[in-house]
């Protein structure tokens, strides 16, 4: 899988220089011609190298997922470039957050109107026992409002609700404004980043190795496989955008022939796109790891195990200093008995009865 971004971005070069854009405009009737009459010596030499393009790339993962991610230097051009990005995400933030009111009204409006006429009826028939929803503690009318949603008679007020239930999810992709990411892909991750183990005063960051080394091999596997599918978007992302300034280079001078450039670029967009979610689907499975192999980190480094969350997450204050380096702190330990199997340990099989 990590090698068809690479595979691409061969094959597109092969493509420019057979159809004569390096010399001149391109040749569709001399590129077919190169395409149909290709030798097996030249699809050796195209796979040999696609694989050296692929084996110079792989140091670079880290590297190219960290500018994607925003992570662009401090010099005065990046500076500049990180106010000008923050700035708009932050924008972006307020906006999403003023659209969700905006929708929340418009929804309220047309279920207050359906309460309106609702009480309208009962008064008409029953005076006595039909209540002004005008007199109602804000609570309870927003829970009415609520209870209306499941009424057949909500519908005029579905597509406002849909559209403001998927504001939230785009929200949560956001760190604090202190916090804030220039793209949107350093946003999700790092906003994962801030709240994974917040409920145990865990540090994701510096806890994630440590789970990792002892954490089981299912785990671990589907762990490894939602970071490759994050891996090779962001490698598709990054060959597909130098797809397009090969492009671009070749095409240039060729009046129309510039357009062609046009495809590599949107699909370096929708590998991005695919990138955030990736990281996404990768960021909750650290999550689930970390939920569920704490107590065996805890073991593993010999410390008393929590009776209740509030005695896990003091602990964990301390722990979190401890690992930062700070020598003040104090933990107690415990040292598990010898022949005692640890919580990761698989029960001992009883023997056969005979």
């Amino acid at each position: 899988m990590s090698m068809l971004p690479v595979l691409f971005l061969s094959t597109w070069t092969f493509v420019l220089v057979v159809s004569g854009a390096w010399s001149g405009r391109p040749v569709l009737s001399r590129m077919a011609h190169e395409l149909t009459g290709i030798t097996v010596s030249e699809v050796a030499w195209l796979l040999l190298g696609t694989l050296v393009l692929a084996l110079f790339l792989h140091p670079l993962q880290l590297a190219m997922t960290k500018v994607l991610e925003g992570y662009w230097g401090s010099s005065r051009i990046a500076a500049a470039l990180l106010r000008s990005r923050i700035t708009h995400h932050r924008k972006r933030f307020n906006r999403l957050s003023t659209r969700r009111e905006k929708l929340e009204q418009r929804r309220n409006r047309v279920l207050t109107k359906l309460l309106v006429g609702r009480y309208l009826r009962k008064l008409a028939d029953d005076p006595a026992t039909a209540e002004d929803p005008a007199r109602w503690a804000s609570e309870r009318l927003k829970r009415e409002l609520e209870n209306l949603l499941f009424s057949t008679q909500a519908y005029p007020a579905s597509g406002a609700h849909a559209a403001m239930a998927s504001i939230p999810v785009l929200l949560a992709h956001y760190p604090d404004p202190d916090r804030m990411m220039p793209t949107r892909l350093g946003n999700a991750l790092r906003s994962a980043e801030d709240s994974i183990g917040r409920q145990y005063a865990l540090d994701a960051v510096r806890t994630t190795p440590y789970i990792a080394l002892i954490a089981p091999e299912p785990h671990l596997n589907y762990l490894q496989d939602t970071r490759q599918q994050l891996d090779t978007s962001v490698r598709l992302c990054v060959v597909a955008l130098l797809a397009t300034v090969e492009a671009v280079g070749f095409l240039f001078t060729d009046g129309w022939w510039l357009l062609a450039s046009l495809g590599p670029y949107f699909l370096a967009y929708i590998a991005y796109r695919a990138s955030i979610a990736a990281a996404i689907e990768y960021m909750e499975m650290v999550r689930t790891v970390l939920d569920l192999n704490r107590f065996k980190l805890y073991e593993s480094l010999h410390l008393e195990q929590p009776d209740d969350t509030d005695t896990e997450r003091t602990n964990n204050v301390k722990l979190m200093s401890l690992l930062s380096g700070d020598e003040t702190v104090t933990l107690h330990y415990k040292h598990p008995v010898a022949g005692t199997p640890s919580t990761g340990d698989s029960p001992p099989t009883p023997p056969r009865t005979p």
